[in-house]
């Protein structure tokens, strides 16, 4: 009984020490990261500091007209047969970025986002240096091309997901996912070349993670990573994604921890049952 009692002692211990040090730890050297997520209440994913949508029914008809004649100028929606305008190298070379194709960005941004986004890129993007200007659109024009993205948009998901969201700055080398712009025009307009995210979950973790992409300059003032106003399935599925490519072994390693886990409670078993045995007598 005393072996018992001197195993579940070194069991709670090393439960502790493998569940309850890294959370302690990083309360402690990235105290700063805790405080911005309890003052902003990240995630937010109503994005309550722009406040809210109008509540305005949008005609997609007419939002495609309000797409061709304020957006086809950068933007392509290949969903609709719309081409981008441009090559991505004479659209990095022009804006610093290549403009994304909109065809699913109604899927995985947060509507309230999305107006406010094309309401006023800057004050929503929290990047001040962003190449898209606010268009003067009213309300009513702001919701008809909503209706319209809405319309065309499909769910997408992994490596399809990261690609639309994160891929006009970010690559997943080890993915064989390249950014659409090239570094040296990232340089110029972001100041520095975004960090490649092929173990970017390693790296930072969920927790991190899913704050930052909500609201980076809540966590690090002064980056030039912009607010995209992703909402949260697909703030969820994009961690299960890059969970995935940052240890793609994971899951297996789980299984054979498991595996050595019962061997080893087996083990204990034989041996105490072993040394109940022999030690009887004397006992």
């Amino acid at each position: 009984m005393k072996e018992l009692k001197i195993l579940l002692v070194i069991v709670v211990i090393v439960g502790i020490t493998y569940w309850g040090i890294e959370p302690l730890a990083h309360s402690i050297m990235h105290k700063h990261i805790e405080e911005a997520i309890e003052k902003y209440n990240l995630p937010d994913y109503k994005f309550s500091d722009l406040g809210p949508a109008p509540a305005i029914s949008g005609d997609a008809a007419q939002g495609k007209k309000n797409f061709q004649m304020f957006c086809a100028s950068c933007h392509g929606l290949k969903a609709d047969g719309i081409p981008a305008p441009m090559d991505p190298k004479t659209a990095a070379a022009s804006f610093g970025v290549v403009p994304p194709d909109l065809s699913n960005v109604a899927s995985f941004t947060a509507e309230n986002f999305l107006y406010h986004f094309i309401k006023d890129p800057a004050r929503a993007s929290e990047f001040k240096k962003i190449s898209m200007p606010a268009m003067g659109l009213d309300d009513k024009q702001i919701m008809d091309i909503i209706a319209y993205l809405k319309s065309t948009a499909k769910k997408i998901h992994g490596a399809e997901l990261f690609k639309e969201a994160c891929g006009r700055c970010h690559g997943a080398k080890y993915q064989k996912i390249y950014a659409d712009t090239p570094a040296d025009a990232l340089k110029k307009y972001l100041g520095k070349v975004p960090p490649d995210l092929s173990i970017i979950m390693k790296a930072k973790g969920e927790h991190y993670l899913v704050a930052f992409i909500n609201k980076p300059q809540a966590l690090l003032p002064g980056t030039s990573m912009p607010r995209v106003g992703l909402n949260e399935e697909a703030t969820e599925d994009l961690m299960k994604y890059l969970d995935e490519i940052s240890d793609p072994h994971k899951e297996q390693r789980k299984k054979v921890g498991l595996i050595v886990l019962a061997y080893m409670l087996v083990m204990i078993g034989l041996t105490y049952a072993w040394k109940k045995k022999i030690w009887r007598n004397i006992h």
